[in-house]
């Protein structure tokens, strides 16, 4: 568990629980504002995504309270639309992709997790998680902004009689 005492910690522990619970990739969670957190409905808009289509995620309630801790405490006092900032200066959104990875690899370390793998760690443990969990594969594929199911199913790395299990019938197949 993440000590939450630093501001640094309060917004780590945020970004692990969005990527986390969400699906979403390194460069959406970059790409994030503000306005993109829909409290009412616990909901996530992801825009600037890889298959240049706009989607929402799911904003599970520790997420969300994560969200709110970072916001309402630790966030910095800058005039920028971004959701999650650089507490080094320039204050400001990260500008790549390596500060979100050295996060996720920091925090796994300090779990006690090595992993040569980013923010896509969490993602892949996720698709693969709820598709163990028998979660509909075209839940999945929505979820993770997958067009094609076939993506999504290359993706876990799963046995085809687990997919087979999950996937919901075809029209015009047998049941």
């Amino acid at each position: 568990m993440i000590g939450a005492t630093a501001p640094v910690d309060v917004r780590d522990r945020a970004v692990l629980l969005l990527l986390a619970t969400t699906g979403i990739r390194n460069g959406e969670l970059r790409a994030l504002q503000l306005q993109d957190i829909n409290w009412r409905a616990g909901e996530v808009f992801v825009r600037h995504t890889k298959g240049k289509r706009d989607r929402v995620a799911p904003l599970i309630e520790e997420a969300g309270a994560a969200l709110a801790d970072y916001i309402l405490r630790a966030r910095p006092k800058v005039d920028s639309p971004y959701l999650f900032l650089s507490f080094t200066p320039p204050l400001g959104p990260f500008k790549c992709a390596s500060p979100v990875s050295r996060i996720v690899r920091k925090r796994l370390r300090h779990g006690g997790v090595e992993s040569v793998g980013g923010a896509h760690l969490l993602r892949h443990s996720l698709a693969t998680q709820l598709v163990r969990q028998r979660r509909p594969i075209n839940e999945v594929a929505d979820l993770l902004g997958h067009r094609s199911i076939n993506t999504t199913a290359l993706y876990v790395k799963v046995a085809a009689s687990q997919l087979a299990e999950v996937a919901l019938p075809f029209p015009g197949g047998a049941a």
